[in-house]
């Protein structure tokens, strides 16, 4: 069993060990990003990540989208938007490595696709609509790559210059593709991805940020700062998360114990087959005698 390294948000458990709060977490990447009054730092995000669009403005869109059908299901995003030119931004930040992220894009862009789409129009002429995945993780099912930000669109098996349509891409952002130290780091695209990645473990804003535009970014993550009700939900989610990983460390040491037990049960029977004595399979496999003599 191969084990999953998750980068951890803090390197304490207490949560009071924190100056920002983390924008890896879902929670605090929507309040930050996702709140009226922020649009200038969401801007600064979606222009990182789209620079060939340009864009000038965004005006905040419904995080939840209920499904069609009775028995569908619904999505909130972590932030939806809308830019100037009319194009629709649907960002997803996702912490933990999850193996059908891929489809999970797939799925939320059937939301703002279907809400394109006006009665009597009589067209299915939809508005350019880019579903952007956040991951604090390398996405397996994607042949791999150095670039931060990787974009997707419907083309042609035979002839990429060939495309289905330019109104739906999906775009990657892959956060530890992130490698250089903040000294090295002159892009302002790089730097926003290096923020998000690492302000929950900055204790202050480091002087590189001076004129960058980000110093704002700085005081909204400020924990402090918080009202008691965005405080405290800022901690359920830390717990909740803190928890999930924890539990992910006790599966993986008990798969790791199950497996050794496993194979010292296969060595011990190969071993008992070929007449071995049962104190030198035990010494040498750490069962018990009686564990051995059942074999």
């Amino acid at each position: 069993m191969k084990q999953e390294y998750i980068t951890p948000i803090i390197k304490t458990s207490d949560p009071n060990a924190f100056t920002f709060i983390d924008l890896r977490l879902d929670f605090a990447f929507g309040l930050v990003f996702g709140t009226k009054g922020n649009e200038d730092m969401l801007l600064k995000l979606v222009n990182a990540i789209l620079p060939n669009l340009n864009i000038e403005s965004v005006t905040l869109s419904n995080q939840s989208q209920p499904g069609r059908r009775r028995d569908a299901r619904s999505a909130i995003f972590d932030v939806a938007c809308t830019t100037s030119a009319g194009h629709i931004i649907i960002i997803e930040m996702q912490y933990r490595h999850q193996d059908d992220f891929n489809d999970r894009l797939l799925f939320y862009s059937t939301f703002p696709l279907q809400n394109s789409l006006k009665a009597g129009e009589g067209t299915y002429r939809f508005k350019p609509t880019y579903i952007v995945g956040i991951t604090d993780f390398i996405i397996k099912d994607i042949k791999a790559n150095d670039r931060i930000v990787n974009r997707y669109s419907s083309t042609n098996e035979d002839d990429s210059e060939i495309r289905l349509t330019d109104n739906l891409c999906y775009v990657t952002v892959e956060l530890p593709k992130v490698k250089k130290e903040l000294d090295a780091i002159h892009s302002p695209a790089e730097l926003m991805f290096y923020t998000i990645r690492n302000i929950g473990s900055m204790n202050k804003m480091p002087d590189n940020y001076i004129g960058s535009g980000l110093e704002k970014l700085f005081e909204i993550c400020k924990f402090a700062a918080m009202d008691e009700l965005t405080q405290a939900d800022y901690l359920r989610a830390f717990m909740a998360d803190l928890d999930l990983r924890s539990q992910k460390r006790t599966a993986f040491k008990e798969g790791v114990e199950e497996g050794k037990t496993e194979a010292s049960i296969k060595i011990a029977a190969s071993l008992r087959a070929h007449g071995v004595p049962v104190d030198l399979i035990v010494s040498a496999t750490g069962l018990s005698a009686e564990q051995v003599e059942t074999l």
